[in-house]
C-alpha cells in the first residue's frame, strides 16, 4: 500500500464528520461514525487523471496532500465503472470486472498490486470463481455467452438460449447454473462437459441463484416475488415455492433480487426490489424477521457476517447504502454510504473490511474495526487507525 507522510509535522489528512467528505484534495483515511460505530473510508480524495504527463506526475511528489494518500491496493480502479467483485476461496486474490472496455482485473492481495488484467468481447453480467485461487473462472456476458478462463487465459466459450442474469456453481455436483429471462434454469455439467436438462420454475424469469455449501440446495429468486429451491441431485423442486414479496412485470427484473444461505444452511436471507430483507427458516414459510432499508432502492446483495468474537450479523446492500444489522432484533449496527451507486459488495468474513463495486472509476474500500480486525494482508490498517485514535485524544499539559 502507498502510505506517505508530509512534512511540517503534519502526518496525514483526516476528515471526521458525519459524511465521507468531498473529493477536492488527495487525502488519507476519512472517518464517519453512524450509530456511534466508526467507519473508515480507505479510498477517497482526488484521482490522478490517466492522461497526466509523467512530468506533472513527478510534480505531485511535492504535494503534501498527495503524499498523505493511502492506496490500499494499487490500480484498484477502472476507466468508467466496476460491476462485480469476488474474493477467491483461499482469500489471496480479488477479482473485479468493469467497463469500458469490458475487462477483468485480478489482484494479488499478498503483494497489494494487480496480478493481471484481461479483456472480454462483451460486458460481464455476473461471474464466479470455480477454484480456490484465480486459475478457473466463469463469466456470464451480455451477449448470452459464458466464457471460461484458465490460468493462462481464455479457455472456452459457449452460448445459452436466453439472456442470463446470474450464475452459480455447485461444487458437489460440478454443475454451473445460469438463470435469466426465462422460467428455465440452465445447467452445464463441467465434469461431463455437456448441458443437462434444465430445471423448470413457475416464474416468468429468475433474477438470482445461490447454492448452499452445506446441504447443496439451489435457491432461485424470481421476478414473480417467490423463491424456489431445488435439489440438484434429484432435479426436483422442493415444495411449491416461497412467497416473499410482490412480483414485477415480465422482464422487469423486479421481485426477489438476492438470496443467501446461512453458513449452517438452516436459514435463508432474501432481498427484493423494494429495499426489504427477509429472514426465513427453511422449515417455515413465515419470515423470522423483515428489515426495511427505508429508501425503496433495489437490494444488491445480502451476506451473513461472522465477527471475530463469533457474533453473527447480516450485511445487506442496496444501490445506495450498505447496512450491518442484528438478525434477531433488526437493530442497525452501522451503515456505509459510499456516495455512488453500488453494483456489488464483497465482505471478508471475520474482519471489518468491505469492498464495493460502484458506478465510478474507483472501488470503495471501507474498514469497520468493531466488526473485526483487518485481514492479514493489510494489517497495517490497524496501526493507522490506532494512531488516529491517539491523535484525536485530548492531551493535558501542566
Amino acid at each position: 500500500a502507498s502510505r506517505k507522510s508530509g512534512g511540517g509535522g503534519r502526518r496525514r489528512s483526516v476528515q471526521n464528520d458525519g459524511a465521507m467528505g468531498d473529493d477536492d484534495t488527495f487525502s488519507g483515511l476519512r472517518v464517519s461514525a453512524p450509530n456511534g460505530v466508526k467507519v473508515y473510508q480507505v479510498t477517497g480524495g482526488k484521482q490522478v487523471p490517466k492522461w497526466l504527463s509523467e512530468t506533472n506526475k513527478r510534480k505531485l511528489r511535492k504535494d503534501a496532500d498527495y503524499q498523505r494518500r493511502i492506496e490500499l491496493v494499487q490500480d484498484l480502479e477502472f476507466s468508467t465503472a466496476s460491476s462485480r467483485v469476488r474474493l477467491s476461496g483461499d482469500g489471496n486474490f480479488l477479482a473485479v470486472t468493469g467497463i469500458h472496455p469490458p475487462q477483468v482485473k485480478v489482484y494479488d492481495l499478498s503483494q497489494l498490486s494487480m496480478k493481471f488484467e484481461r479483456h472480454l468481447d462483451a460486458e460481464v453480467v455476473d461471474f464466479d470463481i470455480l477454484s480456490d485461487d484465480y486459475s478457473k473462472m466463469a463469466f456470464l456476458c451480455a451477449d448470452r455467452s459464458v466464457v471460461f478462463h484458465a490460468k493462462f487465459g481464455n479457455y472456452y466459450k459457449t452460448r445459452f438460449p436466453r439472456q442470463g442474469r446470474a450464475i452459480a456453481y455447485a461444487e458437489h455436483t460440478g454443475d454451473l447454473v445460469v438463470v435469466g429471462s426465462t422460467h428455465e434454469v440452465y445447467r452445464l455439467n463441467l465434469e461431463q462437459g455437456r448441458f443437462l436438462s434444465p430445471l423448470e420454475t413457475n416464474a416468468t424469469g429468475v433474477n438470482c441463484a445461490r447454492v448452499s455449501s452445506t446441504h447443496g440446495l439451489l435457491a432461485c429468486g424470481t421476478e414473480n416475488g417467490t423463491v424456489e429451491c431445488f435439489d440438484l441431485r434429484s432435479r426436483e423442486r422442493l415444495g411449491g415455492g416461497l412467497r416473499v414479496c410482490a412480483g414485477g412485470a415480465e422482464g422487469s427484473g423486479d421481485g426477489v433480487t438476492s438470496v443467501r444461505f446461512e453458513p449452517s444452511g438452516m436459514r435463508l436471507a432474501t432481498g427484493d426490489a423494494e429495499g426489504k430483507v427477509r429472514l426465513y427458516d427453511l422449515r417455515s414459510s413465515r419470515p423470522l424477521f423483515t428489515k426495511d432499508h427505508m429508501n425503496g432502492f433495489k437490494m444488491v446483495d445480502v451476506r451473513w457476517h461472522g465477527a471475530s468474537d463469533g457474533h453473527k450479523r447480516i450485511i445487506s446492500a442496496d444501490t445506495r447504502v450498505v447496512r450491518a444489522w442484528e438478525p434477531d432484533t433488526g437493530r442497525t449496527y452501522t451503515s456505509v454510504e459510499p456516495g455512488d451507486e453500488i453494483n456489488d459488495v464483497c465482505v471478508w468474513d471475520g474482519t471489518g473490511l468491505i469492498v464495493t463495486a460502484m458506478e465510478t472509476r474507483r472501488l470503495g474500500v471501507h474498514f469497520v474495526p468493531s466488526l473485526g480486525a483487518a485481514p492479514s494482508w493489510c494489517s497495517f490498517l490497524e496501526n493507522i487507525t490506532e494512531e488516529m485514535e491517539e491523535e484525536a485524544a485530548p492531551s493535558i499539559y501542566d
